[in-house]
């Protein structure tokens, strides 16, 4: 029996934990010690004698959301002659509270230490994001630990610990600087350059983008931790009570933004009001949170998280399926994110993922693909919009008899020249045409007809036309060129080989050849080296024409101008 007693007590002694600080560089607290719930206010010398401890696998650091205290026991042992300072680390930077009690092998009593975050980050004794413990194994020796995680309210728990040197501490605090200075920064650019173009544009869906990554850059400083280090290090409540009313307006920023984006309320109706929905209810928690309440706003802010990572993708894909081409960067945007964000969530709330904080990293990156996603989304919607906008335009400035423009783009264009200063480098003149005796066209052969040598027309100007000239349908049988040339003779050649080939090439219409001819009225843009305005130019042009009109038709007319006495110019 004594034998029996001897072996079993051997084999308890063995399964206790211990960590080597001999060459500690970074270790792990997982599966190197013991861990507990208990109430709250379990003192320490209850807790020591009590036999619930059990080994902490990887699937007990998540506890989800819970009221309890939970306990952590390990001893780390130094076998060299010399003192081992070591660092040891909690991984969230919203834990309430952490008492740590440390017995070496030559006292008789633990000493305790006490970090929260419910108090300025100053008194920490390590200047970093989550709370850390310094402390000191001496030479051939051990320090006994005790470990209470706890909040004030039922919150989301995690035992994840991690044992440091100073030196690889250190370094961890530098890599981690390296890869949060990156996402930050990409976010900094990603926001400045949404703030630019929205300004630009006055795209209200820009606005709300830009508030959107607002809302993912102070959900994560707080998360991360740098909130209360750098930005508000006395603000206990603005760092405790902020986490829930950061995720509910995230949500807000993210639903509002896709109903922009997508144009829900006509693309999506359905989809529209269950947004709206969330919407209502993510503002309900912020009031609720605003008046002091914990638990329920925390449960909302849970709540409608997982509800958005369920239905933004599936909007998403509905929309890019619907026909939506630039919905297919918004579902993969939310798509990514969402599925970390579920397991993310799974973790903190229900504790069925394990592996501590890495769903929270994997979050994070997600965020940052994220907003990239949204970003190219957002440019190809821009874009898209802006050929829209084009389309439109060339319609309105766009005859619907001939293809060619119409009197607004004369307008438009003949006002960019003058604006451009283009003016004043190099001629512009104006050919008005009108067709002659096409009264009798229409007559004789129908209006079909009519319209058909009015298309031959618009083919023949095409083909004389270059890309910097300008060529519409000024209304009836009237059209007209704004072309850049030397000079007035030249503008009269062109003029005259329009004239030429529509004389001598009649329309073809259900067996009829129908012959016809043309004038054409030429005037320079500028009068005394200054440009005319839109109605002078075509006074002008409009005289020449009456002019070859009266002189019998199928000719070009030159305005001339001259300060004594303007005159006309008639060449056959």
């Amino acid at each position: 029996m004594w034998l029996v007693l001897l072996l079993v007590s051997t084999a308890t002694h063995a399964r206790e934990p211990v960590i080597e600080l001999e060459g500690l560089t970074q270790q792990s607290l997982v599966e190197q010690v013991e861990f507990r719930p208990a109430a709250p206010d379990v003192p320490l010398e209850e807790v020591r004698t009590d036999k619930g401890f059990r080994p902490l696998h990887r699937a007990d650091i998540n506890q989800g959301i819970s009221g309890q205290a939970y306990w952590l026991r390990t001893r780390l042992v130094n076998t060299h002659n010399k003192p081992v300072s070591w660092i040891l680390v909690h991984k969230t930077s919203y834990l309430d509270h952490i008492e740590l009690y440390t017995r070496d092998a030559t006292a008789s009593k633990f000493e305790r230490a006490h970090l929260s975050d419910r108090v300025p980050f100053h008194e920490r004794p390590i200047d970093y994001r989550t709370l850390a413990f310094p402390g000191q194994t001496g030479g051939d020796s051990y320090t006994d630990i005790y470990l209470k995680v706890y909040y004030d309210k039922p919150d989301s728990v995690s035992l994840q610990f991690t044992l440091y040197s100073p030196e690889a501490f250190t370094q961890a605090v530098q890599y981690e600087n390296l890869w949060f200075g990156a996402y930050y920064g990409a976010l900094a650019v990603m926001l400045f350059l949404a703030l630019i173009i929205g300004t630009l544009l006055r795209r209200p869906s820009v606005f709300i983008y830009a508030a959107l990554l607002l809302a993912t850059g102070w959900k994560w400083t707080l998360l991360n931790g740098f909130g209360y280090q750098y930005l508000w290090p006395d603000s206990i409540y603005g760092h405790n009570e902020g986490f829930h009313i950061a995720f509910l307006l995230f949500a807000l920023c993210a639903t509002q933004f896709s109903k922009s984006f997508l144009n829900t309320r006509v693309h999506f109706p359905l989809g529209h009001r269950l947004l709206q929905v969330i919407q209502f209810v993510a503002l309900a928690g912020i009031a609720v949170r605003l008046m002091g309440a914990y638990e329920p706003a925390l449960h909302i802010a849970f709540i409608t998280l997982a509800v958005i990572a369920f239905l933004l993708p599936v909007i998403g894909a509905h929309a890019w399926y619907s026909g939506l081409r630039y919905a297919r960067w918004y579902f993969l945007a939310w798509l990514l994110y969402c599925v970390s964000l579920l397991l993310t969530l799974a973790s903190a709330y229900l504790s069925i993922v394990p592996n501590g904080m890495y769903a929270l990293i994997l979050l994070q990156v997600g965020s940052l693909l994220e907003a990239v996603f949204l970003t190219v989304a957002l440019t190809e919607r821009l874009l898209n919009l802006e050929t829209e906008r084009r389309k439109a335009l060339a319609l309105a400035n766009q005859d619907p008899l001939t293809g060619l423009g119409n009197r607004r783009l004369l307008q438009s264009e003949y006002e960019g020249f003058i604006e451009s200063g283009s003016a004043h480098r190099k001629p512009m003149y104006l050919i008005m045409i009108d067709l002659d005796y096409f009264k009798q066209i229409n007559d004789q052969y129908g209006h079909d007809a009519g319209d058909q040598v009015l298309r031959e027309v618009a083919r023949l100007l095409r083909a004389h036309c270059r890309d910097t000239d300008v060529c519409i349908r000024y209304g009836g049988e009237e059209f007209a060129l704004l072309v850049r040339t030397d000079g007035v003779q030249s503008a009269r050649a062109i003029a005259e080989r329009i004239r030429e080939e529509f004389a001598r090439t009649p329309t073809l219409y259900e067996g009829h050849s129908i012959a016809h001819t043309l004038s054409c009225g030429v005037t320079p843009v500028q009068r005394h080296g200054q440009a005319l305005s839109v109605n002078e130019m075509m006074k002008h042009a409009d005289q020449a024409l009456y002019e070859g009109k009266a002189a019998g038709r199928n000719c070009t007319v030159i305005y001339r101008d001259s300060l004594s006495n303007p005159s006309l110019q008639t060449i056959q």
